[in-house]
């Protein structure tokens, strides 16, 4: 999922060294059979495409993101038969990594947690969480992304945070989303909250690579009556949704940036896929608002909405997807938009000043105005526009 990966490209040569790229020159260059170096003349980005090999009675393909050509990938989406937190019965593990090692994408997957503020509460939960009957996440105090990045994601990435810094741009996006929902809580009386949040990492690892990494929390509060002090006690239900990191050279974390911000970008999940995981979640919910039927109703119909809330990693439409990820390369400002005569548009890495596509989701990208993959491979490829 990276698009950096080969470096700078080189200018073109000014063989007689007056200054200017001649038309002889130029004609020269575009020759059939002329030799342009890859990394140095032009980079190709192809569609690395992950694939759930159970599937819905067959593999499929669960998204699909842009990376180097070159770049090696290992991990897919595998289903955790048996957990008992919906949510996390998706593993999405997926490592990319670059022909020399030296620089790696890591997608964690998905996690969800619950807690309550009112202890007897949080002791009866604790207690039937031990019951196999009961199907529930597990139970830990409410965290917001800094928070998260900070503990369970640096352990679970194996790095030590050196700092976080709070993403405005990303969580103006979320905010807004949340704010339509509560909103809508508001109107139809219900006591919940959304509460997202979103950060990135400066990372460094035991062997003193370093890297970064984003994460963005979904929190959803429930109130409810509290009888025996007569006030309001809440539960939280957490999801870490997005947990993405970088591993690069110490002093490449820019480079880092960009890497991770065109991933954002390019990111396209499968409809199909996505309505078979949709399917599951509503069968599950389904079940478990039978099972939850004699609770109260806000605490029911909190609970439903946490579903709700999660499943929105699988099943919110592109449009919701490209704000955030537009909201992510805001943030990180390391991609420029392309578009195409037909009306298409993709966002890749930014410091290029040509772009090419080929139907099969294949990019180059160059700064050398001499370099043509039409002339140059004796193929078909559309050349692009940078969007205003």
């Amino acid at each position: 999922m990276t698009i950096l990966a080969c470096g700078n490209t080189a200018a073109p040569v000014d063989r007689d060294g007056d200054g200017v790229i001649s038309a002889t020159e130029k004609a020269e260059a575009q020759r059939p059979g002329k030799k342009f170096v890859e990394g140095q003349d032009y980079i190709v980005l192809e569609r690395l495409r992950v694939i759930d090999p159970s599937g819905f009675g067959q593999p499929m393909e669960a998204y699909s993101i842009l990376v180097p050509k070159g770049w090696k990938s290992q991990g897919g989406i595998t289903w955790q038969v048996g957990n008992p937190c919906m949510v996390e019965c998706i593993k999405n593990r997926v490592s990319v990594t670059s022909p020399d090692n030296s620089m790696a994408l890591e997608i964690y997957p998905v996690q969800q947690w619950e807690w309550w503020d009112d202890q007897l509460m949080l002791q009866t939960q604790m207690q039937q969480q031990q019951n196999p009957v009961f199907k529930r996440c597990p139970i830990a105090q409410p965290m917001d992304a800094a928070q998260f990045l900070r503990g369970p994601m640096a352990q679970e990435m194996g790095a030590e945070v050196l700092s976080v810094e709070p993403q405005a741009e990303m969580n103006a996006v979320l905010q807004e989303q949340a704010r339509q929902a509560n909103q809508q809580f508001q109107q139809a009386g219900v006591s919940v909250e959304n509460r997202p949040s979103a950060a990135l990492a400066t990372l460094r690892y035991p062997d003193g690579s370093g890297g970064i990494a984003l994460c963005s929390i979904g929190m959803t509060v429930a109130w409810m009556p509290n009888y025996m002090t007569g006030g309001q006690s809440a539960s939280y239900t957490c999801a870490a949704n997005q947990k993405v990191a970088v591993r690069c050279p110490a002093g490449k974390e820019a480079e880092a940036r960009k890497l991770l911000s065109s991933v954002l970008a390019s990111f396209r999940m499968n409809p199909e896929w996505q309505s078979g995981i949709q399917r599951m979640f509503n069968n599950v919910a389904a079940v478990e608002r039978q099972e939850t039927a004699k609770r109260a109703a806000i605490q029911r119909d909190a609970m439903n909405h946490s579903a709700e809330l999660q499943q929105r990693t699988w099943e919110e439409g592109q449009a919701s997807r490209d704000r955030i990820a537009e909201g992510w390369s805001q943030t990180l400002r390391g991609v420029e938009t392309w578009k195409d005569p037909a009306g298409g548009s993709i966002e890749l890495n930014s410091g290029y000043n040509e772009a090419w596509s080929r139907p099969d989701g294949t990019y180059i990208l160059s700064n050398n105005p001499l370099f043509d993959p039409n002339v140059a491979f004796q193929e078909s490829w559309k050349k692009l526009e940078k969007g205003r």
